[in-house]
């Protein structure tokens, strides 16, 4: 009997020992169910120091915003404002949403006016919170918890630094990603939460949380790839294009919550916008390269 419980016991240590050396992060988090056990609270700046940190890049994303919703005019022809990627429809009534973004920590966008917002996400037109991974304007790499509902800004800044990588990425695809939930918790005062998945407890960490009434003018929602960006007269691309060359902008694993249940985002759901056959040449990028593994739960683009 000692015999066989000496040889189970070295079972189990070799059997802990190869879990122990399988990757943690083989998959995107977000495949599994989302969980909805509370953490802590995502370090990051807030107020006027969100305000700050963020810089020119949160004006031009407002400026985009407004423009959209026919509240602005665009501006000069000089820049293009671009964006591609999947779009839940008001018709599905998600209050919901989770998905894995992917963050290039070392992208420095070298033109003054030019920012990548990649991937960027709100749930729906009423939700009160959009998680923007923002480049741009010489600043490192940010995630962003945009408020939509109250200050119309960006209401915390959290750098993409080491404590975030440590934190809230794995490796997916190759590349670092961190896991965002985004969900309606009061339907009375349409309050959203917005929380990161936390590597380390398992748990979904605070990022930010308001109610009220929704300020986009948007009735859609979005986890999409976007643009601001200026031509380089020698070279033809954008600024954006030689400064991210390599880069991959990812999304994965996008699912919406519809009458309490988390279904995968489909061409149904979530249609490709503005088209779901995208041209490089209409994002001044002659490498870029558009793809849709999942369709349309997944995609990706590699400059």
């Amino acid at each position: 009997m000692r015999k066989l419980s000496t040889v189970f016991c070295a079972a189990v240590v070799a059997v802990l020992a190869l879990a122990a050396a399988v990757p943690a992060a083989a998959v995107p988090i977000a495949a599994a169910v989302p969980m909805s056990a509370p953490g802590g609270t995502v370090p990051g700046l807030t107020g006027a120091a969100a305000k700050a940190a963020a810089g020119p890049a949160a004006d031009r994303f407002l400026e985009i915003r407004r423009a959209q919703a026919g509240r602005a005019a665009p501006r000069a022809a000089a820049q293009k404002h671009t964006f591609w990627g999947p779009e839940p429809q008001l018709a599905t009534s998600a209050d919901g949403l989770v998905v894995t973004q992917s963050v290039t920590p070392s992208l420095r966008i070298s033109h003054s006016s030019d920012v990548v917002y990649a991937p960027t996400m709100k749930p729906t037109g009423h939700s009160c919170v959009e998680v923007v991974t923002a480049y741009g304007l010489g600043q490192a790499a940010q995630v962003w918890a945009w408020d939509w509902c109250r200050s119309v800004s960006p209401a915390k800044v959290v750098p993409i630094d080491s404590a975030f990588l440590a934190n809230y990425t794995s490796t997916v695809d190759g590349h670092p990603a961190y896991t965002v939930q985004e969900v309606r918790t009061n339907t009375t005062a349409n309050s959203w939460t917005a929380s990161l998945r936390n590597v380390k407890t398992g748990a979904w960490d605070t990022l930010f949380t308001q109610s009220g009434s929704d300020q986009s003018g948007l009735d859609e929602g979005w986890d999409i790839f976007e643009l601001y960006s200026t031509r380089n007269p020698a070279t033809g691309n954008a600024y954006y294009c030689a400064d991210a060359r390599g880069a991959v902008f990812e999304s994965s694993s996008l699912r919406l919550r519809v009458a309490g249940q988390w279904v995968a985002a489909s061409a149904t759901n979530s249609p490709l916008r503005p088209t779901a056959n995208p041209r490089p040449a209409d994002y001044d990028c002659s490498t870029l390269r558009f793809e849709v593994p999942s369709p349309n739960s997944t995609w990706r683009v590699t400059v």
